[in-house]
């Protein structure tokens, strides 16, 4: 509990006793309004709780993202070209990311992702797909793999306009 949840708590505890020694409350009627705020502050709690678990939950696929970003070589983020010894690597590299981006979409459309952290992303998504070898691989891919990837493509059909929250069909 906060500082600023005991205190509104000893404050709430001041004024019932007040209130009960001037008889305007009673004894039922403190216990009532105690539970009431009992039940206030575990639900107040539990939504707190949840919004932890999901930056948490969210926090894991930065994780993996800046795992993969950091094996990738620089001339491919700065979109030059790069030693014909490290394409195979970087070719396995960029399709995990794709895959990674893939998850993310899913779970922003089952509303396990929030809508301020949807925003970045999709304009990673985008910016790192515009990039010449992460272009040529996504486009290899889509080839080779018809419809493994399904939530980038419609991502992509959609010009990384649309939130896959509202999309039906999914």
């Amino acid at each position: 509990m906060s500082c600023r949840e005991i205190t509104l708590g000893l404050i709430a505890l001041i004024v019932v006793i007040l209130a009960s020694q001037q008889g305007i409350l009673t004894w039922e009627k403190i216990a009532s309004g105690v539970t009431a705020l009992g039940v206030f502050i575990a639900a107040w709690q539990l939504h707190e709780t949840r919004l932890l678990a999901s930056a948490s939950f969210e926090d894991s696929f930065d994780k993996q993202y800046r795992e993969l970003i950091y094996s990738i070589p620089v001339n491919v983020l700065l979109s030059k070209p790069i030693d014909k010894n490290k394409e195979d690597s970087t070719r396995e590299t960029i399709y995990n990311y794709l895959d990674l981006c893939n998850e993310q979409i899913y779970q922003r459309s089952k509303k396990r992702i929030s809508e301020e952290r949807w925003t970045e992303w999709v304009s990673g998504i985008k910016d790192n797909l515009e990039r010449p070898f992460f272009c040529d691989v996504w486009i290899e891919v889509k080839e080779s793999t018809e419809d493994t990837f399904s939530f980038l493509e419609r991502l992509e059909k959609d010009k990384y306009q649309s939130d896959p929250v509202n999309w039906k069909n999914v």
